[in-house]
């Protein structure tokens, strides 16, 4: 072989070395750029998903102590109520004790008189009026009682089934993070099969599925913004303002428009 053939094959050597270094340059570049961008997107992910349990964590909070503010404000409704009729017992009891007292001053002073007829037959009307009054003012605070009661179970009731659908959503949130992790590590066993692999076929094959993980990510970051957003409203539900009060019976009542014996 002459000395030019071997300067050619030498030169075709450096050239293919030269060649070789260049692509791997090039792979190892393309490599580093595709971790850069995993990592950022991991990051991304893993932000997203700590901000979705964060705002599900403080949205059960904000629901726990709704649901706490109302019974509190159920319970002293309740008192209040409670306190209204024994006030009014003890000022009908009174009423009654001192028109018996008054009835029983005039039978003595009539007594002491002539004793006509037609003041016993008033005496008679009065007591019947006094007791049909009491029976009726009775039978009134029986019901506003079991109106109330019937009030605090429906309000239990609602507060039950708000618990029961704030149950779901969270339940069905942790699910999507669990299959949002799953989906995570996957495609982390992908891109650590992507570094090994020589075969363009197989390479192509992985992006594929690369693609197909990342549409899976996309639509269960899309489902947990969706079930975040169940999770929002103002608290309304929790009860609507209260009215001016009101004088009733000599009772001073504050009004509240969700409360179901009022005006009674």
């Amino acid at each position: 072989m002459s000395n030019t053939e071997n300067s050619a094959l030498i030169a075709l050597s450096a050239l293919k070395d030269l060649e070789a270094n260049r692509v791997a340059d090039i792979e190892a570049d393309k490599r580093s750029k595709e971790e850069a961008a995993r990592r950022a997107r991991e990051e991304a992910e893993r932000k997203a998903r700590e901000e979705a349990e964060r705002l599900a964590k403080e949205e059960a909070e904000r629901l726990a102590r709704l649901a706490a503010e109302k019974e509190a404000r159920d319970r002293e409704e309740r008192l209040r109520l409670q306190e209204a009729e024994l006030r009014a017992r003890a000022e009908q009891q009174a009423r009654l004790a001192e028109e018996q007292m008054r009835l029983d001053a005039q039978v003595k002073l009539a007594e002491k008189k002539a004793k006509p007829v037609w003041l016993y037959v008033t005496i008679g009307f009065l007591v019947v009026g006094l007791g049909v009054g009491g029976y009726f003012a009775n039978e009134r605070f029986k019901r506003q009682d079991a109106e109330a009661k019937a009030a605090a179970e429906a309000q239990a009731a609602e507060r039950a089934e708000q618990k029961k659908a704030m149950d779901a959503v969270l339940a069905e949130l942790k699910g999507l993070k669990d299959e949002q992790d799953r989906l995570e590590k996957e495609k982390k066993g992908l891109d650590e099969r992507l570094k090994n692999v020589t075969d363009e076929t197989e390479r192509q094959k992985i992006l594929a599925e690369k693609a197909a993980l990342d549409a899976q990510l996309a639509e269960n970051t899309n489902k947990q913004k969706k079930n975040r957003g169940k999770t929002g409203g103002g608290g309304s539900s929790g009860g609507g303002d209260p009215k001016p009060e009101k004088s009733k019976g000599g009772i001073t009542v504050k009004k509240n428009v969700d409360d179901p014996l009022d005006g009674l």
